[in-house]
């Protein structure tokens, strides 16, 4: 028996409609990748290259949907150039307003996003956001429809594996922030600076000298989602190196080509050949369509840094774009080696890096920061709080 939705709701999916609360899936695939949000939600309808996009937003916020629609329109139509069109009829933006919520999930015609209800006024914030946007709506290219041969049919049975996800999370995740900077939504001074904490971030964690990249890769099923306290020594995630080796490979591409060329050219091609048939790619046809955009050797590259441990050689790539790397340690928080999570009121030490100052000073997770100077402090002062301490005040 059909149940209509009470009074004053509605329903938001992506799935085609006949009539009224009626929806139809072509197949269990559609049906599973395509999210209902049922309720009283707002929704705002807008139009992007001729094609039907709403964003149902659910819940309270400081949010100003015609900034918000207009940033996203600007998204749309950057990505839009990249691969050559919209692969769709129309799409559904879900967005989620939570306290101190974030985070997103790619469905093929419409993405789920969570973002604090209360951060629209904040830019960097803000920014976070639009990046999230940019990185679930690249995805409906990179993953939904060129996918790694492991995904190509799914099977919901059992874990399917495959050395790629650096390709279809870390490429996006180098992406998602390059696409608002080219969409104007920010400078290019706000775009060094992102990615400059993106690299401070891979190189203050350890576990990329333990993990190769394709192995991290591989290894998504049993390790990136059942993280524990010595997550951050034994393994690197492919999103966050997978972004770098991307940078570095759009590097040496601009480099050899005179700017002529970029990783743009990969993806098209990878889109081209795989991704608008749905037909998987196997790890070496992606090595080999890199390589041929290069139009030079990259199997020691691929060796050394894609299944391999060596150091990324960042400054030998930045250096002809007139950009190095530069340690801002006076500026930054004082690096301890130390994470924390707050329980019950109480601020614990997540993990300790290893061979960190924290871990030379016998620290171990599970212990229990009191204070600092005498001075109780809970884990979101520290930042402010670590910089003008004395040296062994904790």
């Amino acid at each position: 028996m059909a149940i209509a939705p009470p009074d004053g709701w509605q329903v938001a999916t992506a799935l085609p409609s006949s009539k009224p609360n009626h929806f139809t899936a072509a197949n269990f695939d559609q049906l599973v990748d395509s999210p209902f949000e049922i309720g009283q939600h707002q929704v705002f309808p807008f139009e992007v290259l001729g094609k039907p996009h709403q964003y149902a937003i659910w819940g309270q916020g400081n949010y100003n949907p015609e900034l918000l629609v207009q940033d996203t329109q600007k998204i749309i139509e950057v990505e839009a150039e990249l691969f050559g069109g919209l692969p769709y009829d129309r799409y559904l933006f879900l967005l989620h307003l939570t306290p101190n919520g974030f985070g997103g999930l790619e469905h093929k015609d419409s993405c789920s996003l969570i973002f604090d209800r209360l951060s629209f006024n904040k830019r960097d914030k803000y920014e976070d956001l639009l990046q999230l946007v940019a990185h679930e709506f690249f995805h409906l290219w990179n993953i939904k429809r060129l996918r790694p041969k492991a995904l190509e049919t799914f099977d919901y049975t059992q874990e399917n594996y495959t050395p790629s996800l650096w390709f279809s999370e870390g490429t996006t995740s180098y992406y998602d922030l390059a696409i608002p900077f080219r969409a104007g939504i920010y400078n290019a001074k706000t775009y060094l600076k992102n990615l400059s904490k993106e690299i401070t971030r891979f190189l203050t964690t350890p576990g990329r000298k333990v993990q190769p990249l394709s192995e991290s890769s591989f290894d998504a099923w049993i390790k990136l989602y059942r993280p524990d306290n010595n997550t951050p020594n034994s393994q690197m995630s492919y999103y966050l190196k997978g972004e770098m080796v991307t940078l570095l490979l759009d590097l040496a591409i601009r480099i050899k080509h005179n700017n002529s060329k970029s990783f743009d050219q990969v993806l098209q091609t990878m889109w081209q050949r795989f991704g608008q048939a749905e037909i998987g790619f196997l790890p070496e046809e992606l090595e080999e369509v890199i390589q041929s955009i290069a139009g030079f050797d990259l199997q020691p590259f691929f060796a050394r840094y894609l299944h391999g441990l060596e150091d990324l050689p960042f400054d030998e790539y930045l250096t002809a774009f007139g950009l190095r790397l530069e340690n801002n340690a006076q500026e930054a928080i004082p690096y301890t080696g130390l994470t924390f999570k707050t329980s019950h009121g109480r601020t614990l030490i997540k993990s300790v890096a290893s061979d960190s100052p924290a871990q030379q000073a016998g620290i171990c997770p599970g212990d229990e920061l009191v204070a600092l100077e005498g001075l109780r402090l809970e884990a979101t002062q520290w930042g402010d709080r670590s910089r003008t301490t004395h040296r062994g005040a904790i």
